[in-house]
């Protein structure tokens, strides 16, 4: 009886995962003076990332009063020149926290406390936890201005609820918690079909054969051939669709998607709420080639070996469909939004002949990695690859080789090593994976070396990793072509004014700040021999001078020192008069 219990227990807990519901009236609008339009819902597809929040657009401009959606107190604090930028984060006495991204300027005593918290770190970057009555907020009060902070690229203010335990995100739209005005049904695209084959225990995948499609009505979708579409013995479907809004012209993700094949359902997709470790199986969960180039959502309809089962509700055979020859079948895809509108696409498929079927091959020379198993391997006595377990969505056959290539690079960096080509960058990683040159580097060079990223027309993108005892070891959550490289070329510090100007009349000063190619990775300034912060976003580093109490009409000593990620500094001193 008690193992009985514990599994219906645990059944419960699934279930729950998608059946947790919030109250809409606990909770208030988090933004004032706007016109309440959405530029981003919850989970859309992003870069390795399903979209945690809903971006509220904030009338094109900054400093929109933010409120706080209930009563609670201030949780967390952060101010980043990336991610969030300023963000607030809220605990409510009914087990929620809610988010507050890329804002402009927090309330006063908020500001204050966060002002004398760099200072005593002598930290520009800074994530505070509060204790519960520090910051107390009522539902309704204003708690911060909306901005353009952080990864953000324009004025919008970016809000999640969570769940306060274990940091689940809620998707607040299909919750109601807000209502956007929406009477468009999700807009079908495209439609791919794909063939697999099992060699080794590896799945291999066919290309993709595409298929147009048209819109009969506001809901219904016909694929613009007339004909059955011919299916392999076993294989998937990759669909290309996004949502719209009503009065906005930006793409949404979708909710819901529902493949039926005869009627029955053998696949459903739902976004009702994650916990970050499953963000990056959006990889996975589209279809990658397709995704990382497509502004729609490329849904795979099949769950990959390495997959997660928690966004799929309904999992038949892991969505792969078997059609025998000449088998004809009937498919429908139901394609639902965060706000219950549902577009339909119904067509047939016919089974091909044995002949016709796709058969996998395996590359001579590619090795096999098993997505359950370590994995480790050596190219030339040079590259070595370690490979985790979990890193992979599915089990591959990988090549490894050295790629001859031309490597593009300006005379600021030096090229240390050929390039390797290690599988290719169409397959996504759950995982990093780390990867080591085993190589003298000239001891000059050491402290500046790099793994950079090749493109396939030779051009460079920084990676990192370091050097020791004749082994270079780095890690990338990218397959790809690599090389070394050193580069010893400082940052370059551009002031935005001049050297000894009088700026009684300015209350800042920046500085534009560059980097040949690993980026600017710290940053810090003093006036008079004393630490200041600086404000750095989109490449300008700004010091605050009223807030820095830089005054008296007289002469002041500047300093900014700027490192790059490879280790060069660079720094500019000067003076200016206030």
């Amino acid at each position: 009886m008690r193992r009985l219990f514990i599994l219906a227990f645990i059944s419960t807990l699934h279930l729950t995962s998608w059946a947790q519901t919030l109250n809409p009236d606990y909770y208030d609008f988090p933004l004032r003076d706007v016109a309440g339009y959405y530029s981003a819902n919850f989970g859309e597809m992003r870069p390795n990332h399903f979209h945690s929040g809903t971006d509220f657009k904030t009338n094109g401009v900054e400093g929109k009063p933010v409120i706080a959606v209930a009563d609670g107190y201030v949780s967390r604090i952060l101010q980043s020149p990336t991610g969030y930028g300023l963000a607030l984060y809220i605990e409510h006495p009914n087990g929620t926290t809610s988010v507050y991204g890329h804002l402009s300027s927090f309330r006063k005593d908020i500001a204050d406390y966060v002002f004398a918290e760099r200072h005593r770190l002598k930290q520009s970057r800074v994530d505070l936890y509060c204790k519960a009555g520090q910051f107390t907020v009522k539902r309704g009060e204003e708690i911060a201005r909306s901005g353009n902070t952080g990864s953000s690229q324009g004025p919008h203010l970016h809000f999640e609820i969570r769940d306060a335990r274990t940091s689940k995100t809620f998707n607040i739209i299909k919750q109601g918690i807000v209502r956007p005005k929406d009477d468009i049904s999700p807009y079908i695209m495209k439609v791919h079909y794909i063939e697999v084959d099992t060699i080794q225990g590896v799945p291999m995948h066919s290309r993709p054969k595409s298929y147009a499609v048209h819109k009969a009505d506001n809901t219904t979708y016909r694929l613009a051939q007339q004909s059955p579409v011919k299916v392999g013995r076993n294989g998937y479907f990759v669909v290309e669709t996004s949502d719209r809004k009503d009065d906005v012209a930006n793409t949404y993700g979708v909710y819901n998607l529902v493949e039926k094949i005869d009627g029955k359902t053998i696949f459903e997709y739902r976004n009702d709420g994650f916990t970050f470790d499953l963000s990056r199986y959006c990889n996975a969960v589209s279809y990658y080639p397709i995704q990382r180039s497509s502004r729609n959502e490329a849904m795979r309809t099949a769950m990959l070996q390495g997959g997660t089962k928690y966004f799929y509700p309904t999992l038949v055979n892991r969505g792969v469909v078997s059609t025998s020859a000449e088998q004809k079948r009937d498919v429908e895809f139901l394609i639902t939004d965060d706000c219950g509108n549902t577009s339909t696409l119904n067509f047939q498929i016919v089974g091909k002949s044995d002949a016709e079927c796709f058969q996998g091959e395996i590359e001579q020379g590619a090795h096999i990695v098993a997505y359950n198993h370590d994995f480790a391997e050596k190219v030339d006595d040079v590259v070595s690859v370690v490979i985790p377990k979990g890193a992979l969505y599915e089990s591959i056959a990988m090549k490894m080789e050295r790629k001859e290539m031309e490597i593009k690079a300006d005379s600021t960096l030096h090229i240390l090593s050929p390039a390797y080509s290690i599988h290719h960058d169409d397959t996504p990683l759950q995982t990093s994976i780390g990867v080591v040159f085993s190589m003298p580097i000239e001891p000059a060079l050491q402290p500046y070396a790099a793994m950079a990223s090749v493109s396939a027309n030779g051009n460079l993108s920084y990676v990192g990793g370091s050097y020791r005892n004749l082994r270079f070891t780095a890690r990338t959550s990218n397959f790809g072509t690599f090389c070394l490289v050193a580069d010893c070329t400082a940052p370059i510090i551009r002031p935005q004014f001049t050297d000894g100007e009088d700026c009684r009349s300015r209350n800042s000063i920046s500085f534009r700040l560059s980097d040949n190619f690993s980026g600017v990775a710290s940053y810090t300034a003093t006036i008079d021999g004393e630490w200041v912060a600086i404000d750095y976003a989109r490449s300008r580093a700004t010091i605050n001078l009223k807030a820095e109490g830089i005054t008296g009409g007289k002469s002041h000593n500047v300093k900014i020192v700027v490192k790059d990620s490879c280790g060069n500094t660079a720094s500019w001193q000067g003076t200016i008069i206030r």
